[in-house]
């Protein structure tokens, strides 16, 4: 592909190549009962949840279930603390913002984590990446830390990719109060998209960007198709990340439990069957998923991605959920602390509740 790849091409590759890429709107399956309203971050950790939904796994187990495309950060958070959102599959860092604002609500378990994949020599796979092209003129993360707090890491504030970055700066000697210089921050998971187009595009605006998969990828596959070199500062391997979670309000935890531990066996089911599937009945599944869900308007078109994009797709090996670890809860609680985005210590055993994981 000699052109560059346009604005409309380049979400649409982003967007349907995620499962839960969040615009806006929700998709209700036929159900009885009054579904439970969960919302999704743009990432790849939110694919299990996507996939149960598109093979009708939710539907075997009697859980109705509705997923909500919507990825700017304040209005999700905004929605769930009015009771118009039941449950959240986001970030750690997300889930102990929401309980530092006393969010009647509990982290249930974990929807996704980095783990070495049996299918591929047990490696760990990237799962976030800090990527600059060559125009930036910067060749690994110290000569992004030599030219000084610049803010040219573009990233989303805050997060769990802020957490990490934060760690692998801490660990090249940048003092913890001079952290937030080096970073031009977005508030929302739907800037990741655009970023990612004007990185890929070789443009001054971003310089430097933290993304997650398959943001990071698609970002390099663009880069090719328009003939920008794209560099990996770094992917935080050795740097333990913290997984995602499902993050359940009290009130549907304790009027409908049962349905959430469906809800479980369901994801579980899920993830069996993903890791046990080829590339292509995965890849091909997620498209369906993104257009029904996110792109309706889509639905018929031939649809066209980036030449290259799926034969570069990462598809990680998918861990069953678990229970949150305290030591990986209070990582980020001390840490959103030093950051003051919580003000006051938030316990363990309050912000938890695993019965439903069987």
């Amino acid at each position: 592909m000699n052109s560059l790849m346009t604005r409309r091409t380049f979400l649409i590759s982003s967007g349907i190549a995620l499962a839960g890429v969040l615009l806006g709107r929700a998709l209700t399956p036929a159900q009885p009962l009054k579904p439970i309203r969960l919302s999704m971050m743009p990432a790849q950790d939110v694919v299990p949840v996507a996939f149960a939904f598109e093979q009708g796994i939710f539907s075997k187990h009697k859980v109705p279930i509705e997923l909500v495309c919507g990825g700017n950060a304040l209005e999700r958070n905004t929605a769930f603390l009015a009771g118009q959102l039941d449950a959240l599959a986001i970030d750690l860092t997300s889930a102990v913002l929401l309980l530092g604002r006393q969010a009647q609500a509990a982290i249930t378990g974990t929807v996704f984590e980095a783990v070495p994949d049996p299918r591929n020599h047990n490696q760990i796979p990237r799962t976030v990446a800090m990527l600059t092209h060559k125009f930036s003129g910067y060749r690994s993360l110290e000569d992004v830390i030599k030219s000084g707090p610049k803010r040219q890491i573009t990233l989303v504030q805050p997060s769990d990719m802020e957490y990490l970055t934060d760690m692998a700066l801490q660990a090249k000697g940048v003092r913890a109060r001079d952290l937030d210089q080096y970073y031009t921050g977005v508030e929302d998971y739907d800037r990741i998209q655009l970023i990612a187009q004007m990185l890929g595009a070789g443009t001054a605006g971003v310089q430097v960007a933290v993304l997650p998969e398959p943001h990071a990828t698609l970002t390099e596959v663009v880069a090719e198709a328009n003939k920008i070199e794209i560099l990996t500062l770094t992917d935080y391997k050795g740097i333990a990340a913290p997984p995602s979670v499902l993050f359940f309000s009290r009130q549907l935890l304790q009027e409908r439990g049962e349905t959430v531990r469906k809800f479980f066996q369901a994801l579980r089911e899920s993830v069996t069957l993903l890791n046990s599937s080829s590339r292509d009945f995965i890849i091909d599944t997620i498209i369906r998923v993104g257009v029904n869900v996110c792109f309706p308007e889509l639905r018929g078109q031939e649809l066209k991605f980036p030449e290259g994009w799926r034969d570069r797709l990462r598809v990680p090996y998918f861990p069953l959920p678990r229970a949150l670890r305290q030591e990986e809860f209070e990582a980020l609680v001390n840490w959103a602390l030093g950051k003051r985005y919580i003000r006051e210590r938030i316990a363990f055993a309050a912000a938890t509740d695993f019965r439903f994981l069987g």
